[in-house]
Order: C-alpha cells, then structure tokens, then sequence
C-alpha cells in the first residue's frame, strides 16, 4: 500500500501514449503537407483540397494533444519524486517512532530509577537524565519531521495536479476558437447545466425521501408510545375507578415527562464545538494506540470516560486506505440521566436518548453536533465513513446511517442498541452486537419494530455476555461497554467474513490520524 494516492508508473505510460499520439499527429500532418498540386487532374486536385482540409484540422487540434501530453508527461514526474518522497518519509517515520518508543521508555526507566534511589541517588544517574530527555525529544521532533514531509509531499502532489490542469486547460481553451468549437462548448454548456438541474432534482428527491422515512418512523413510534400509555390506563381500569384514574394519572405524567424531554433537545441551539487534545498532558505510554478492527469498540468507553456527564466527546479517526482517505467516527453512549432535574451539560443525555428513538424527524442537539464534528474534521461527502457507538452512541450511528445522505456511510459497528428498526440502506455494513439479558436492544418494539428481517449487509451477534450473573432472570452487566468489546472479538472472524470491507477502515502500518472533539450545552 502506497502512502500517496495515485499510480506513477501507469500515468507515466499513458502520457507516453499521448506523446506518440502527438507525434503520429504531426506526422500525418506533414505527409498530407508533402501532397504537391497538380493542376493537369481534377480528381488529384480534388485529392489535394481534401487533404489540406484535413491537415488544417489536424494542425488545429494537435496543440490539445502536445499541451495535454507535455503537462501529464510533468506530472507523471513529480508525482512519481512524490511518491518517493513520500515512501522515504514513511521509512523514516516508522524508524523515528520506534526510537521514540525505546527513548522515552528510556527516559521513563531512567526517572524510576532515580525516584527510587531518592536522596542516595548516585551523581552519575542523575546525570544521565538531561541526555536521555534530550533523546526521547530528539526522536519526537524526527517524528515530527518525518509527518511534515509526508505532509510536504502530498502538498506537492496537488500542486502538480494543479499545474497541470492549468495547463491543460490552456491547451484546449487556445483551439477554442473555431465555430464548431464554439457550438460544441455551448452544448457543452447547456449539458453542464442540465446536469446541475438533475443533480438538484436528485439532491432534493433524496430530501424528501429522508424526510418522509423520518416522518413515518416517527408516527410510529408515537403510535408505540400512546399504545403503552393506553395499556396503563387500561390496567388502570381493572381495579375500578380509582385504578382508572391513577392510571391516567401516571399516562399523563408520562407523556408530559417524554414531550417536555424531547422538546427541551431539540428546541436548543447547536452547542459549539471544538477539536480538543485530551492526552496533551499524558505519559505516551498511557495514550491509547489507534483503533483496530478488534479493538473499535474500545473506543465507546473512552470516549464516555472522556466526556461524563459535564462533557460529550467523539473520537474521530482517519486513515489512508487503498483508494483515499477512511474516517471513523465514535460515538458516546448516554452520561446524563438527570437532564430533567438539572442540566450538567453533556448532550448526550436521556433527552436526546428519548428524541432519537421517538422522533427522528427532528434533529437533536447530540445529532447537530456530531455533524458539525465532522465537518471541522476535513470529512467530505463522498469520503467513507465508519461509525461505532455503544448504547445510545449506537443510536445515533444508526440514526445517521438511516435518515443522513449528506455523507457516505459505509458501515455501522454498534453494540447494546436498539437499531434493528431502523432503515439503514442494504449498501451499509451493519454489525449489531447484542447481549441476552440486556433490555437496551429489545426497545426497538417501543419505535415499532416487530421483528425486521434483514439483508445479507447486517450482521447480528446474540449471545450471552461473558461471565454472565443473572439475578432473577436479569443479567445486570450484560449492558457494559466493556463486556461488549470482548463479545465483539470473540466473534472477529464472523465479521470479517461477512463484512471484508470494514478492513479499509483501518492502516495499522500507514498514516493515521486520531482527532478529539469535545461540546457542552
């Protein structure tokens, strides 16, 4: 796999076969232009008029050939020294981080020793520990050097392509000039703008589909929810009277309690969001190492510990897989129980929890946020996107994968949600990890779910939660974020047969990048 996108080698020879094609050009041009005029024979001048015709064709369009072929023939160059660049750069990236792992495991064993020697601390040990910062900072700085050429290379890459659009362009737009040409660009033109309108037509189509799937599950699951309620008067009503009207009393108090939770989430501005470092202070040793395909789903409980209740954190990575750039988006699960009886601050809370499930149609605070993550993360729309969450973390993916087109979703890794109801799209991957005794998953049948089927994209794992301690029936750790990784990595290889393409997310050898983004309401 090849740290820079881009084939050097296959360009190389493409612009050498518009090179070739060039010189053909040329040649046909001046053997045309070697034809002499006879004037004795009408057919032989007749010959002669033709063929100065076609030559003054070809003259026309031969600088569109040399001028497309000299600017891929340059940029085939300095893609191919960027590469190289780029492929040196990652070596010594590779070597500067194992220096720096024995260095500052070396300055780390260093300061042990010394705080373990205390006051009887030999002079020559304690001399020893400028020289090994200065090494453990030495290796981070090769790091950083290393990164910055990689970065330096991929800089110049684009500025070639950049270059040689230009010059392309210049080629085509210097022929420009003959009528045909002139007719051609402005069918070209209308065909440019009727592309632009079937593209808008499409792009609002699309809307009101998201919308009306937003619509109908909300119905439905208000329909849901008013059926409970209607249960609760009902058996209210079994014990006469007085049974009936404290039924009625808990329903009202109920749906007031859901309407005022969903309505004080969605009703609040977007909360401002920021890239944050939260092992800036941290030992390197003690920082997470990136995500694997086995270990995604750690990353749901780092970033609840991150977050809590005060704060919501997502962790977004970024990786070079074999066709652009990977992202991974992880979710937290919800911190905040209380929101109710007053706000700490994190928006993934039980409000939001109640809105996601209840009303798709409207946007949540959590939901607004992630989005706006994402784009300060540089993600585009047509970059895939994986995303994982724990609990309500894998609501909220879901959510995204259901009722979003704004981004290219290509795969959704959830455990402990309630998902099964949602509509994600068959070109989704989907892996729901769920644990028997855990009640989170089944509240699908309060969104309307009454056991949906689903395609060969989705992969359910029920099983039991390691170490399983029932109580009555109900396994009280079964909903553990914790337990769920480990469910997750004992069925590894049924995902990754079932799902081969969630490898792209992940370059353990390549470049990767981990990015924090921290809100509060």
């Amino acid at each position: 796999m090849t740290v820079l996108p881009g084939r050097p080698d296959e360009l190389t020879a493409r612009a050498a076969d518009l090179v070739a094609s060039a010189g053909v050009i040329l040649t046909v041009i001046h053997e045309l232009r070697g034809i002499v005029e006879d004037d004795e024979g009408k057919a032989v001048q007749a010959l002669y008029e033709q063929n100065d015709e076609i030559s003054s064709d070809l003259e026309r369009i031969h600088p569109r050939y040399k001028g497309t072929a000299d600017a891929l023939t340059e940029y085939a160059v300095a893609l191919t020294d960027a590469h190289a660049d780029a492929e040196r750069a990652q070596d010594d990236l590779d070597d500067a981080l194992l220096a720096q792992g024995r260095a500052d495991a070396a300055l780390h064993d260093l300061n042990d020793r010394v705080d373990a020697a205390g006051d009887s601390t030999e002079p020559s040990l304690a001399d020893q520990v400028p020289g090994a910062q200065r090494a453990a900072n030495d290796a981070q700085a090769a790091v950083g050097s290393a990164r910055s050429r990689i970065d330096a290379a991929r800089e110049a890459m684009n500025d070639a392509a950049e270059i040689a659009i230009r010059k392309i362009d210049a080629a085509i737009d210097s022929t420009n000039e003959g009528f045909w040409d002139k007719v051609g660009d402005f069918f070209s033109d209308i065909g440019d703008f009727l592309a632009s309108i079937g593209e808008w037509i499409g792009d609002f189509l699309q809307d009101v589909v998201d919308l009306l799937k937003k619509i109908a599950d909300t119905l439905i699951a208000i329909l849901g929810v008013l059926v409970v309620l209607l249960l609760i008067i009902a058996v209210g009503a079994l014990f006469g009277t007085i049974g009936l009207i404290i039924g009625a009393v808990i329903a009202g108090v109920l749906a007031a309690f859901i309407i005022t939770s969903i309505l004080s989430d969605v009703l609040k501005g977007t909360p401002g969001v920021s890239e944050t470092d939260p092992y800036a202070n941290v030992p390197a040793e003690d920082v997470p190492e990136g995500p694997s395909l086995a270990t995604v789903l750690d990353g749901t409980g780092e970033v609840d510990g991150l977050g809590g209740e005060t704060d919501s954190v997502v962790k977004i990575t970024k990786v070079l897989g074999p066709d652009g750039w990977y992202y991974t988006v992880t979710l937290p699960s919800t911190q905040e129980w209380l929101s109710r009886f007053g706000d700490q601050g994190a928006v993934n809370d039980l409000d939001s929890n109640l809105a996601l499930m209840l009303t798709p149609a409207l946007q949540t605070q959590y939901e607004r946020a992630v989005l706006e993550a994402m784009e300060q993360a540089g993600i585009g729309e047509n970059d895939p996107v994986m995303l994982v969450g724990f609990s309500q973390g894998g609501i909220m993916a879901g959510h995204l994968a259901a009722y979003n087109s704004d981004y290219n979703w290509q795969a959704v890794v959830v455990s402990g949600a309630p998902i099964d109801h949602m509509p994600i799209p068959d070109s989704v991957d989907v892996v729901s990890v769920q644990h028997n005794g855990d009640p989170v998953p089944n509240l699908d049948i309060v969104a309307g779910d009454l056991g949906t089927e689903h395609g060969s994209n989705w992969t359910t794992i029920h099983v039991d939660p390691p170490n399983p301690a029932p109580v009555l029936g109900v396994d009280a750790g079964a909903h553990n974020a914790d337990k769920y990784s480990q469910t997750y990595q004992d069925h590894l290889a049924e995902v990754q047969a079932n799902h081969p393409g969630l490898s792209n997310f992940f370059n353990e050898d390549g470049y990767v990048d981990v990015s924090y983004y921290h809100w509060s309401e």
